[in-house]
């Protein structure tokens, strides 16, 4: 049984039936102009997105950074001088 599935779902999407079903963005011509637009269209969004995921790495280094820096001598007095009053 499921061979014969198997078969007749690779047979649908070999035939000239499968092809027909197509969106509009599969079946056109890799040459037309829809499709050039379509490329720049994803390949923008793309740039887009990794930009935004780089700004949120970068962010999360820049804060990484910091936190492993030494504190500043006057910040380290203020801290001793607050601790004596707890």
């Amino acid at each position: 049984m499921r061979t014969k599935l198997l078969a007749l779902t690779l047979m649908f999407f070999a035939s000239s039936v499968g092809q027909a079903l197509a969106c509009g963005v599969c079946a056109v011509d890799p040459t037309s102009t829809t499709a050039k637009s379509m490329s720049v269209a994803i390949w923008f969004l793309m740039a887009a997105v990794m930009s935004v995921l780089g700004g949120v790495g970068l962010f999360g280094f820049h804060l990484w950074r910091l936190e492993r820096m030494p504190l500043e001598p006057h910040q380290e007095l203020a801290e001793e001088d607050f601790n004596k009053y707890d």
